[in-house]
Parts: C-alpha cells; sequence; structure tokens
C-alpha cells in the first residue's frame, strides 16, 4: 500500500472531526436593545466571555456597533459561537466623540444597559450579567438606561 493511500484513512478522519465539530461554532446570540433614547450617535454593544474579560484583563471577545434607526428598539446579532457563559454591555455614545461620557461626580452621561438587565449602581460584576448560552441559541433584551 502506498503512503498516500495509508494517509486517507487519517485525513477522512480529520475532515468527519471537523464537520462534526462545526455545529458547537455555529450558536446565535440574538441582543434586543430596547428604550433607545437618542437618535444619534452610536451604540456599542460588547460581548464578554469571561470576568477576566469583564474587569478588562483581556479585551471583550466580540463587539458590534448599532446606529439608531428611528425607533426605541435595535437587533444585534453575534453568530458563530458555542455554547456558554456570556455577558452583554451597550454603551450608546449619544454625540458620536467616542468615549462614554460621565459627569463630575461620576453619572454617565450617555445611556448604557446590560445582560440581565441588573439594578446598577456602578458596574455590575460578571456573575450579575452573565447567563448561559445554549446550543440551541438565544435572543435576550437589554434596557438602556
Amino acid at each position: 500500500m502506498t503512503r498516500s493511500r495509508r494517509a486517507m484513512p487519517l485525513i477522512a478522519a480529520a475532515l468527519l472531526a471537523a464537520v462534526l465539530a462545526w455545529p458547537a461554532f455555529a450558536v446565535e446570540l440574538t441582543v434586543d436593545i430596547e428604550r433607545v433614547g437618542a437618535q444619534t450617535g452610536r451604540l456599542t454593544v460588547f460581548l464578554y466571555d469571561s470576568e477576566e474579560a469583564w474587569n478588562g484583563k483581556r479585551d471583550a471577545l466580540r463587539m458590534q456597533r448599532a446606529h439608531p434607526d428611528g425607533s426605541d428598539r435595535l437587533q444585534v446579532r453575534f453568530d458563530g459561537l458555542k455554547a456558554g457563559r456570556y455577558g452583554v454591555m451597550v454603551l450608546h455614545d449619544k454625540d458620536g466623540n467616542r468615549r462614554f461620557d460621565v459627569g463630575p461626580l461620576g453619572i454617565p452621561k450617555d445611556d448604557y444597559g446590560f445582560s440581565n438587565n441588573p439594578p446598577v449602581f456602578s458596574k455590575p460584576g460578571f456573575e450579575r450579567i452573565a447567563f448561559a448560552l445554549p446550543a440551541t441559541g438565544m435572543r435576550i433584551s437589554v434596557r438602556m438606561k
């Protein structure tokens, strides 16, 4: 048997494993953003996959931007995810200056929201915004504050 014929079963097994693994990374998360106020600037939706990312020790897993469209609702989709724990933060840069503006006492001037919609008086911990994304995908709602 030639070397190439012996390698065929290994190549076929590797391809089969890749095909079977593909659905594990085909999960979709839809984020419905509610109570979009100002119809200016842009909203940035951050997707976090760990407490380390949430605390700034590494980057957010993904980021999507959306622009107000005249309604009080927007929708953003993240696809190609795998099932697991995630958290979402939405920031609305109302004046388009590419910063999240706060007043002198640290009170936000720009709007914000988190997955699970926790009541907030400061940045919530990852456990308060984390949710389990099942292999079937899911839709969540984030209410802007």
